[in-house]
């Protein structure tokens, strides 16, 4: 019997199919293969160089020895007190410098059980003391960072000095100026307060007739008669101005008018005077009379005129009577 062709060409494609995914999976075997060996090659290595450090430590004044122990332990105790150090001067890493506080603490523990005479423990030990070191690089990264932060601080510190410094002198300077600006605006001020001059006094009698006379006695004076020139200043505001004169008798006592005048001189006290004049002043020399009529019959003596200009004295004159 002869074979069909096409159950033949079925066949061939089975076996194909099956040696593709044969093939696939041996690929893909192969590469896990591979891999694992790459990492165990690796594990190897690191093995292999721990193990000659170990050797060479070893071979080096028998580095594992119980004292060596000891000098491990010793070690980790300075670098312990070396951490509470940082810890107290420098508040800015702290939690960082409790964590490594804490891996010393735990390698001492470590430390304790283990036997240094051991053989078996010798892998630990050697591995403590890197992991030591480890701790005590870090602790030299933690001085670096302090000592910069501290000469930071010392840099912000002195700058702070320097403006404040700056800013004292700068506000003592402007103290000085307030003073004399306001020294200056007292003398411009005073400057600005007007002065009297030519000033002349005399006693006034009016007759029946309603003319008016000087005279020189007290029984006969009806009126007290002050004339006197307000002298230019350019430095006084032109306007209206109070003119006060006051009249004070030989007993110190100041002749009032039917309404009494009482404003505040310069230096802050109660001023009474007798009577008044508003003007209007324009800066320039200015005459004018003031006049003070007498309420009472006035006493034989001396009398002073006193002028002045809204509580500042500018001028005084005096007279007689008899």
């Amino acid at each position: 019997m002869n074979d069909n062709p096409t159950a033949k060409n079925k066949y061939s494609s089975i076996i194909i199919l099956l040696l593709v995914v044969c093939l696939g999976y041996t690929g893909y075997l192969i590469s896990s293969l591979n891999k694992e060996n790459h990492e165990i090659s690796k594990e190897l290595s690191s093995l292999l160089m721990e193990n000659n450090e170990m050797n060479k430590i070893l071979l080096n004044e028998d580095a594992l020895s119980a004292s060596k122990a000891f000098n491990l332990k010793d070690n980790l105790k300075l670098l312990l007190v070396s951490y509470d150090s940082l810890e107290l001067s420098n508040t800015m890493v702290v939690d960082s410098i409790n964590q490594q506080r804490e891996k010393i603490k735990t390698l001492m523990t470590k430390v304790d059980k283990l036997n240094s005479k051991s053989k078996k423990d010798w892998r630990s030990i050697f591995k403590l003391k890197k992991e030591a070191e480890t701790l005590r690089g870090i602790m030299k990264g933690y001085i670096h960072t302090i000592d910069s932060l501290n000469t930071l601080n010392i840099n912000l510190s002195n700058t702070l000095t320097e403006k404040t410094n700056k800013l004292n002198t700068v506000s003592n300077e402007n103290q000085k100026y307030k003073k004399q600006n306001k020294d200056l605006q007292s003398k411009v001020a005073l400057g600005a307060v007007l002065q009297a001059g030519n000033v002349t006094v005399s006693a006034i009698r009016i007759r029946n007739s309603g003319t008016q006379s000087e005279t020189t006695r007290a029984a006969k004076t009806n009126m007290i008669k002050a004339c006197f020139t307000l002298l230019e200043n350019k430095l006084s505001k032109a306007g209206d101005k109070n003119i006060y004169i006051k009249v004070v008798d030989p007993n110190q006592k100041t002749l009032l008018s039917k309404n009494p005048i009482n404003i505040m001189n310069s230096d802050g006290e109660n001023l009474e005077l007798s009577s008044k004049r508003i003007v209007n002043y324009q800066n320039e020399n200015m005459d004018l009379c003031i006049f003070h009529e007498i309420e009472e019959v006035l006493q034989p003596g001396n009398y002073k005129v006193e002028i002045y200009n809204d509580g500042y004295f500018i001028g005084e004159s005096s007279f007689a009577l008899r």
